[in-house]
């Protein structure tokens, strides 16, 4: 099971972002303006990138036939935003967290209609504190690959997100060379465990076993649901005591 493996074992799992929910997130929109010089400067980093071997001369005479093949039109425009959107959604690691933990939403969305768990993190830890938190606006991301460079492109793909989504106040580990996987992080970055609001009997004796056998601990929370207004309480509860 995925949540065990995260609280029995340390392991967090970074996805591609092919795999998330949202058609707009990291699938920015892309410019294609540039002068002469910039496409050149383009495509002689894209030999030094992917064609080392070829030396100086080797490598011109390829930007000069690269050049050539794209007044032939929008075609080649067209291979260029495919090079970047499989760089951005395929070959990258992205673990998404948040900064709230109370969100009904969330609860619904993200753990199982409030019947999984929510977990806290120690973001001051190794492991979590190159989070970057995600920026949310009003139009999708624009990125121009011949006047920006690869974090400039990477950050508005990676780190912007429809204002709709602006209640998950969300933040991200990204991993851009090993990309999508399994990692480990350090035990006592685990902080504490939240057990939903209808969280079956048998799920919370589950999550109780695994906090008991744990080397480093962790607090237990209870969420509930509050009686004034659609909100819900998140309370502290003892680990030996029996959760109702």
């Amino acid at each position: 099971m995925y949540v065990e493996k995260i609280v029995c074992h340390s392991e967090l799992y970074f996805s591609k972002p092919l795999t998330f929910n949202d058609p707009f997130d990291c699938r920015p929109s892309f410019l294609f303006k540039a002068s002469d010089k910039e496409k050149e400067q383009y495509c002689d980093n894209l030999h030094q990138k992917y064609n080392p071997d070829l030396n100086c001369e080797q490598r011109h005479q390829s930007v000069i036939s690269m050049l050539k093949d794209w007044e032939s039109g929008p075609e080649v425009y067209k291979q260029v935003q495919q090079l970047h959107t499989k760089r951005i959604t395929e070959e990258i690691g992205v673990l998404c967290l948040s900064s709230v933990n109370d969100d009904i939403l969330m609860w619904s969305h993200y753990a199982d209609s409030h019947r999984g768990i929510c977990l806290e993190f120690d973001s001051s830890s190794e492991f979590f504190k190159n989070a970057c938190q995600v920026k949310y606006l009003s139009e999708r991301p624009r990125i121009n690959p011949f006047r920006q460079n690869e974090d400039e492109m990477m950050e508005a793909a990676l780190l912007s997100k429809a204002g709709h989504w602006m209640y998950e106040q969300e933040w991200r580990l990204i991993h851009y060379k090993k990309g999508a996987g399994v990692y480990k992080f350090p035990p006592e970055a685990l902080k504490s465990v939240i057990l939903g609001a209808q969280i079956s009997l048998s799920d919370k004796e589950t999550v109780l076993g695994w906090i008991k056998n744990r080397t480093y601990p962790v607090k237990l929370y209870y969420s509930s649901p509050c009686n004034i207004n659609f909100s819900l309480n998140i309370e502290e509860v003892k680990i030996d005591s029996k959760v109702s």
